[in-house]
């Protein structure tokens, strides 16, 4: 990954915590990451690069802030400059850039990928009865879950559904996107074209093709959705993956018991949780459902609103700092002053 990448996340009108965007770029979040994230319109980048180490992160924006493509409005506060622009933009337009970012976490396409590539090769060698080859190198729980896969198919029908599955959605896309994505599968004899076999811009290296790739393999999983039945080899592959829920499971928990009239302290008190738990769990609840699926009114009365509209005077939500409106020890205000911002930006993005 160059660099210049980390552009793209940053704006020039809107100073940016660097801890925020490598958390969601990690995957370490808090309900705090999720808010910013949310007010940075970042959220469908979460999880993008598990790997990522924060040294080489720092590093990196060390060496824009040295180009003066970044600065620091304040610490750990960053803006792009007019030349931090500019890069982004020519970035943007000599890079790939992720057209399914959400579709993407949501999917869980990586660990999928993984999964298909290997089965795929497995397909290939086993259609021509050849059991010593070297598989594709992938982790070890993932080769156990294709061991259990194969294991579980009909072999008489398998050669001939994988192959008429994955033509079918080959013929769904361009003949060169196609012929790309076909050229790059390992299967027997065929070692699977690198990137730069593949006749791609001279401007990708490989992160732009593993980009290029989750695009084209969450295609495939919404494929998947509209054309196979849960018998499919395909979809039974994906069963080991899934579609990531929106909520976790103690989330929704608290979301549902809020939903249907329970109070914070009945919740906290049927689940044992503590009070501010259950409040973190409805704010990750907002932050991640559409305007329409969350009860604000319940929350934000008339009265809650007019009070902090008359102590929040500045339009930028961004300034807003909780002590502007607090007025007690209740953690109640805290939530009610999120739930505020978190109502507001979803009306600016009319997230639906």
């Amino acid at each position: 990954m160059k660099a210049e990448f980390l552009l793209t996340l940053f704006s020039k009108q809107q100073p940016r915590r660097s801890h925020v965007i490598y958390a969601l770029l990690k995957q370490q979040t808090t309900g705090s990451t999720e808010y910013w994230g949310l007010r940075y319109h970042l959220l469908d980048w979460i999880g993008l690069l598990p790997q990522l180490y924060k040294q080489d992160y720092e590093n990196m924006l060390q060496d824009l802030m040295s180009e003066r493509c970044l600065r620091q409005s304040e610490k750990g506060l960053y803006i792009l400059t007019d030349k931090g622009e500019l890069v982004a933009k020519r970035y943007a337009e000599e890079h790939y850039l992720l057209q399914l970012p959400l579709e993407r976490y949501t999917y869980q396409t990586a660990p999928f990928m993984q999964l298909f590539l290997l089965a795929n090769q497995v397909v290939s060698e086993w259609s021509y009865q050849n059991r010593h080859y070297y598989p594709m190198q992938i982790g070890l729980r993932q080769q156990q879950l294709i061991k259990q896969w194969f294991k579980r198919q009909d072999r008489e029908s398998l050669l001939d559904a994988w192959k008429s599955d994955l033509t079918g959605f080959l013929e769904s896309l361009s003949d060169k996107q196609a012929d790309r994505l076909a050229a790059s599968f390992v299967g027997h004899t065929h070692a699977g074209l690198n990137f730069d076999q593949l006749n791609f811009p001279k401007t990708w290296g490989d992160f732009d093709f593993y980009l290029w790739q989750l695009d084209k393999y969450t295609e495939l999983i919404q494929y998947m959705e509209t054309h196979f039945s849960k018998d499919n080899p395909m979809v039974q592959l994906y069963a080991f993956v899934g579609k990531k829920p929106r909520l976790s499971d103690s989330v929704q928990a608290s979301f549902m018991a809020a939903k249907q009239g329970a109070s914070f302290q009945d919740i906290a008190q049927q689940r044992h949780l503590k009070l501010g738990t259950v409040q973190e769990h409805l704010l990750t609840a907002a932050i991640w459902l559409p305007l329409s699926a969350f009860p604000y009114e319940r929350y934000l009365t008339d009265d809650v609103k007019k009070h902090l509209t008359e102590h929040l005077p500045d339009q930028d939500i961004d300034n807003w700092r909780f002590k502007m409106v607090r007025e007690s020890s209740d953690i109640q205000e805290f939530f009610n002053f999120r739930l505020y911002q978190i109502w507001l930006t979803k009306q600016e993005t009319s997230d639906e």
